[in-house]
């Protein structure tokens, strides 16, 4: 006997670094299975996958998840938290200062909705010097997985990978082997790679500043949460 199906309610919210209106569905329970037992395995790789694996299963307009900037995955992973598991985020939050006395912990409630990924102007070209310059595009899940904390060089290789194109007056060059993008950033000097650096820097994320007043020692305080880890604590 065939059980009678229940048809998913649908949504709709713009990707962020493209503006581009998208249709998507709650996570079921079958997709909540998969987070679960990749949080169990505690492997932020692992995690990464499930999580795009999960946006890729719920969204229902044709876009190709692997291309989107890290903070797009955080944005939309949130949006559908809020519509499967539910809208409001419940967080214990102490005192950020670290030398307060008091050490209580202030349980406070976080809509979805107010969550933004913060609204910065990022420039993608970049001027090298006066007449050459770089394309970076923002870096995706897959690129910021290659970052491992014991070996500095991981972040280099990052940064190369996020090169699109070189360009100069005459001709853009986008055709080059990962030794070649290797060899040329590494001729940069300090000065010059330090404005490609700025870039990584400022790029957009998840950002809330919550307000709250300790329910033990009655001080007002106030801490800005950044990045999908934050509003999970």
């Amino acid at each position: 006997m065939n059980l009678p199906s229940i048809a998913a309610p649908q949504f709709s919210t713009t990707i962020p670094s493209t503006g581009q209106e998208i249709e998507y569905r709650p996570f079921l329970v079958k997709e909540e299975k998969v987070l679960l037992m990749a949080l169990e395995g505690g492997s932020q790789k692992e995690i990464s996958k499930a999580t795009q694996n999960i946006i890729k299963a719920c969204v229902l307009t044709d876009i190709n998840v692997k291309k989107l900037a890290t903070f797009d995955i955080e944005y939309l992973f949130m949006k559908l938290r809020g519509k499967s598991v539910g809208e409001v985020i419940k967080l214990k939050i102490g005192h950020p200062d670290e030398e307060s006395e008091c050490k209580h912990s202030t349980e406070i409630e976080i809509n979805i909705d107010d969550i933004k990924v913060t609204d910065k102007e990022v420039e993608n070209k970049i001027m090298i010097t006066d007449d050459i310059g770089v394309f970076l595009r923002y870096p995706g899940v897959d690129d910021v997985n290659l970052i491992d904390e014991k070996s500095p060089e991981s972040m280099f290789d990052v940064i190369n990978n996020c090169v699109e194109y070189v360009f100069d007056d005459n001709n853009v060059y986008n055709e080059f082997t990962k030794k070649e993008i290797k060899d040329w950033v590494d001729g940069l000097n300090q000065s010059q790679f330090m404005k490609m650096t700025e870039f990584f820097n400022n790029l957009p994320k998840l950002s809330h500043e919550v307000e709250w007043t300790c329910e033990e020692c009655g001080k007002k305080d106030s801490i800005k949460l950044e990045g999908l880890q934050s509003f999970f604590m």
